[in-house]
């Protein structure tokens, strides 16, 4: 990976750390059709970063990490495990289509 490229995916680690550290994780809850609660987050998605983003990455809704500041709308002190992940066009666009 480009040093460049290394310094683009890292606005998304310090986006997020941001995030997690101002207690911001939650953007809404919403209730699907099936009556289950869907909480969208604040985390970067594919559209803050032509290289990454971050996604959940949990076993199920009991997977979670201790979060180190309570998030602000629910109030929670973990959250769901998420990890970062390479956005699918960038691994395209600099593995698949350079060989």
């Amino acid at each position: 990976m480009p040093y460049s490229d290394i310094l683009e995916a890292k606005k998304v680690w310090s986006k997020t750390r941001e995030i997690i550290e101002n207690g911001q994780i939650i953007k809404d809850v919403k209730t699907d059709r099936n009556g289950k609660e869907v909480r969208l987050t604040n985390f970067p998605d594919k559209k803050f970063n032509s290289i990454s983003h971050v996604r959940p990455h949990a076993k199920n809704a009991s997977d979670t990490y201790p979060l180190p500041e309570k998030d602000k709308l629910t109030n929670l002190d973990e959250y769901t495990k998420h990890c970062f992940w390479l956005n699918n066009t960038y691994v395209r666009d600099e593995i698949y289509l350079k060989e």
